[in-house]
């Protein structure tokens, strides 16, 4: 800006050096050179403006960034949180659908109803007392069958 300024007064120099302030022309390019001047002026606020808003931006952008980090790395796909070692899948007596969940509610203190998503039917309680459970483990997958769903799949065979 500060070379805008220099060329601006140069100009205003020239013009007063040659003494045409008197004439139709000298005030002519006298207003044209104030005119000028105000708007380097006013470019000079606007690139500061637009400095302002850049950094602006650009902490905006970091901010984003930090968050997106935040946010999406713990829904990344290649997070080892949930591995389908840690699920378990039953089949719904109701509907058929395979119902996965977590494996940690087989040893859940608490009483735990998972239910069929489809169809709501309950489809495995964890402290079920009445239902003995057996549990196999076959290629990294834990198959659960209750003696109450044998029997409801025998006799439907």
């Amino acid at each position: 800006m500060k070379e805008l300024n220099q060329k601006i007064a140069y100009l205003q120099g020239l013009a007063a050096g040659m003494e045409l302030a008197d004439s139709k022309e000298g005030k002519l390019i006298s207003e044209i050179l104030l005119v000028m001047e105000d708007m380097v002026d006013h470019i000079e606020v606007l690139s500061e403006a637009q400095s302002d808003l850049e950094d602006y931006v650009e902490s905006i952008d970091s901010d984003l960034s930090d968050l997106e980090d935040d946010v999406y790395d713990e829904y990344d796909d290649d997070d080892d949180d949930f591995d389908d070692e840690d699920t378990v899948e039953v089949t719904c007596p109701n509907c058929g659908e395979e119902v996965c969940f977590d494996a940690d509610i087989l040893y859940s203190d608490d009483l735990i109803e998972v239910t069929c998503p489809e169809c709501g039917e309950v489809v495995f309680i964890n402290g079920d007392d009445d239902e003995e459970v057996e549990i196999e483990a076959e290629d990294d997958e834990i198959d659960i069958t209750s003696e109450a769903d044998k029997k409801t799949t025998k006799s439907k065979k």
